[in-house]
């Protein structure tokens, strides 16, 4: 494709006029420009990246004396919208793709991405779909009343006129292509990722700690109270706080439990082994025992805000945290490459934009089968 080509995919881009594959190409294409000038749009400044943009734009496209202001301007903030809004690329180490002329996709029966879905499993037994609740007053258990709010989110208040002691567990369940944030009767709020589930009780109003059982992902802004230490239960593994803010990955398919610190002090414990976090490191609870390293915080976060961000990881882990946002089937097919890839893209793109992504580099390639998706090489 020749760069009068590159300039219309521009503008259509910018005008919402491109179709699934020609964003993928578009995109596709800012990867390796992106790669070629060592730019990261998630990790650079926005002025920065701006002005890395410009200069790279005059590096690509015709000179502006023989183009109009108005298509430089068009086809500048284009390309600077892929950066600074959606953050799009996709290399591995080895590849060296130039822009491709065609991605094969298949677009036919394509899948849209998870939202905000989830279950609410009240101590009586109740089980409330939340993705069809309405807004307003969901239930009452003894002087606590749950909301569920215009956003999703779900609210607990507590009645002080209300006598007596609270009992029970309540759970929120996220399905595969689910995500759900909760507001706990002590004030925490919780962020469930895809196909977790959180135990809780009611309240913790007659406690001495606030305890909690988590399985799969979730971010946690814990109210702080000192009175009563917040414990959270993963696959063998505790984090004790205070009040603090911290992601637990206990994905029963991951190697590692990994418990990550972006404010305040955390202690996990496994199989007896004791660790004290500082904000920026992460720990990792195996069988071989409990380690600590610096995390990458971007990427531990980024399925909370609305991306996925990999970062030299192998095509199985890219596949799993694919498989459970898009509620899909993994299926491998002959020799699986051993290429680490890097890369970020929007969770709210269709799966075939993604897949294309990936493909772009040359090391996967797909098919996709009703809700099965076969890896091949």
């Amino acid at each position: 494709m020749n760069k009068d080509g590159i300039l219309l995919l521009l503008k259509k881009y910018e005008e919402g006029n491109c179709t699934p594959e020609e964003e993928a190409i578009i995109e596709s294409w800012y990867n390796q420009q992106a790669r070629k000038n060592n730019i990261n749009p998630i990790q650079e400044d926005l002025s920065e990246t701006k002005d890395l943009m410009w200069e790279m734009i005059g590096q690509q496209l015709p000179a502006p004396k023989r183009m109009s202001i108005a298509y430089w301007r068009i086809a500048a903030a284009a390309v600077i919208l892929m950066v600074v809004g959606a953050g799009f690329y996709f290399y591995t180490s080895n590849h060296n793709q130039e822009f491709p002329q065609e991605l094969k996709l298949s677009q036919a029966n394509d899948i849209a991405p998870g939202g905000n879905k989830a279950y609410l499993v009240l101590a009586d037994g109740k089980r409330i779909a939340l993705t069809d609740a309405k807004n307003g007053t969901l239930a009452q258990q003894s002087g606590i009343t749950i909301t569920k709010k215009a956003d999703g989110q779900l609210i607990y208040t507590i009645s002080e006129q209300k006598s007596g002691n609270p009992s029970g567990f309540n759970t929120i369940e996220t399905p595969n292509g689910g995500q759900y944030q909760v507001s706990l009767p002590d004030g925490t709020t919780v962020w469930l990722n895809a196909a977790s589930s959180l135990k809780y009780p009611v309240s913790f109003a007659n406690t001495n700690q606030r305890k909690v059982e988590l399985n799969g992902e979730a971010y946690f802004e814990v109210a702080k109270d000192k009175t009563k230490p917040f414990r959270v239960m993963s696959k063998g593994q505790e984090v004790e706080v205070l009040g603090t803010h911290f992601n637990v990955n206990s994905y029963a398919n991951e190697q590692a439990v990994r418990t990550t610190l972006f404010e305040g002090s955390v202690k996990v414990s496994n199989s007896g082994d004791q660790k004290i976090l500082k904000p920026g490191q992460q720990s990792a609870a195996q069988n071989a025992g409990l380690t600590v390293a610096a995390a990458n915080l971007q990427e531990v976060l980024a399925w909370k805000n609305g991306y996925f961000d990999f970062n030299d990881e192998e095509i199985q882990s890219v596949m799993r945290k694919i498989s459970r946002w898009y509620n899909v089937d993994i299926e491998f097919n002959g020799r699986i490459t051993a290429e680490r890839f890097n890369g970020g893209i929007s969770r709210y793109k269709n799966i075939s934009q993604v897949l294309s992504l990936l493909s772009s580099t040359g090391a996967v390639h797909f098919k996709v089968e009703g809700r099965r998706i076969i890896v091949m090489p």
